[in-house]
C-alpha cells in the first residue's frame, strides 16, 4: 500500500473564550477568531508490522517528528510532543481498526515552531488522526476532527484550534466544541499573504492560561464580548479591519498584552512596520497564546505582496526574531 500524505494548515487566534465546564470533552472548546494559514503539519502514514520491541503496552508504530529545521525532535526530551501521537494510535488500536500484528507508522514535518500560538499541536494531531482513518480505510469524515478535538482538550493543549481549522479561511467560532458537532464555526476565504513573527525561547503552554483561575475569567470576558460584537451581521470580507480592531481590544482588555515579552515583542513589529514604506497598508496582531504576532494587511482588498514580507522578515531576523510569509488557508470543502 502507498505511503498516505496528509497536510494539515495551522490556526492563529486573535481572540476567544473559554467554555471547558461540560464534563464532555466534545462540548469544550471556545468561542473566537482568527485564521487558518497554509504553513502547518505534513505527516506520512504507513502499515507495518508491530515491533515486538516496543513491549506490550507500546500501541503505537514508528513516530518520527520532525522540527521546522529538520531536527528530530528528541522523543525522551520532548515526550508531551510524542504522546499525543500515541494517543491516536491507542484509540484506533482499541476501536479494533487495527490488527494486533500491524502498526502506523508516522512521519510528522511541523512547518511552523511549537508553543507560539499556531495550533501546531492540533494541527498535527488532526492531520496524524485523518492520516490513520485514511490508511485503515475508515470513511468517516468527522472521525479525525472529534478525535483531535478530544485529545486537544484532554491534555490542554488547546480550544478550538480543531473547530476552527474544519473551515479554514478567515474563521469566526460561534459555539464551542468538536467539530462537526456540537462545534458551530464559520468563514470566508482569503489568500493573502500574512507574515508570522515569533521570539524564539519564549514560547508558551496553551494550559497555562486556560488552566490558570487568574488569567481565565479576564480572557473569557474580553474574548466573549469580542464575538459577541463579530456576530452581528454577515461573516464577510468586509468584517476584517473590525476583527483586527477586535483583536487589539482583546489583546488589552484580557490583559495578555501587559505581560512584557508580549509588549516589547508587539513594539518591536511595530516598529519595522512604521519604518517601511508600509505602515498605512500593513498592521501587527498578536496570536494567542505564544509570544508571536501576525502582520497583516489592513484590508484584504489591497493585500501587501510576499517580497515586501520577505524584506519585513528578513529586518525582523536581523533582531533576532524568527519570521516566515505564508498565506491565509484556503475555506475547507
Amino acid at each position: 500500500m502507498n505511503p498516505i500524505r496528509v497536510h494539515c494548515p495551522a490556526h492563529i487566534t486573535l481572540l476567544f473564550s473559554i467554555h471547558d465546564a461540560d464534563s464532555r470533552l466534545s462540548h469544550q472548546g471556545s468561542r473566537g477568531a482568527g485564521f487558518c494559514v497554509e504553513a502547518g503539519v505534513n505527516v506520512v502514514a504507513e502499515m507495518s508490522e508491530r515491533s515486538s520491541q516496543g513491549g506490550s503496552g507500546d500501541v503505537s508504530g514508528r513516530v518520527n517528528v520532525w522540527d521546522r529545521d529538520e531536527s528530530l525532535v528528541d522523543r525522551e526530551e520532548e515526550l508531551s510532543c510524542h504522546s499525543m501521537y500515541h494517543d491516536i494510535a491507542e484509540h484506533f488500536r482499541n476501536s479494533g481498526s487495527i490488527d494486533e500484528s500491524e502498526a502506523v507508522d508516522l512521519d510528522i514535518r511541523l512547518e511552523l515552531p511549537r508553543s507560539q500560538g499556531f495550533g501546531m499541536s492540533a494541527a498535527g494531531v488532526l492531520a496524524a488522526a485523518e492520516a490513520y482513518s485514511r490508511v485503515l480505510g475508515i470513511d468517516d469524515s468527522a472521525l479525525a476532527p472529534g478525535l483531535a478535538h478530544r485529545i486537544e482538550r484532554r491534555r490542554s493543549t488547546g480550544l478550538g484550534d480543531v473547530l476552527a481549522m474544519s473551515v479554514g479561511g478567515v474563521e469566526l467560532r460561534l459555539e464551542p466544541g468538536a467539530p462537526p458537532e456540537p462545534g458551530v464555526v464559520t468563514g470566508f476565504a482569503s489568500d493573502a499573504p500574512v507574515l508570522l513573527v515569533w521570539r524564539p525561547g519564549e514560547g508558551r503552554h496553551t494550559s497555562g492560561y486556560i488552566d490558570s483561575p487568574d488569567w481565565r475569567d479576564d480572557i473569557s470576558a474580553a474574548g466573549g464580548a469580542a464575538v459577541d460584537r463579530l456576530r452581528q451581521g454577515e461573516w464577510n470580507a468586509d468584517r476584517w479591519p473590525e476583527l483586527l480592531e477586535e483583536s487589539h481590544v482583546f489583546a488589552q482588555a484580557s490583559g495578555l498584552l501587559a505581560e512584557p515579552e508580549r509588549k516589547a515583542l508587539l513594539a518591536d513589529v511595530n516598529a519595522i512596520i512604521e519604518r517601511s514604506a508600509y505602515s498605512t497598508d500593513l498592521c501587527a496582531c498578536l496570536c494567542m497564546l505564544g509570544v508571536s504576532a501576525a502582520v497583516v494587511p489592513r484590508t484584504l482588498t489591497r493585500p501587501v505582496g510576499e517580497e515586501v514580507l520577505e524584506e519585513l522578515g528578513e529586518q525582523l531576523r536581523a533582531c533576532g526574531l524568527g519570521a516566515q510569509v505564508t498565506r491565509i488557508a484556503a475555506l475547507q470543502s
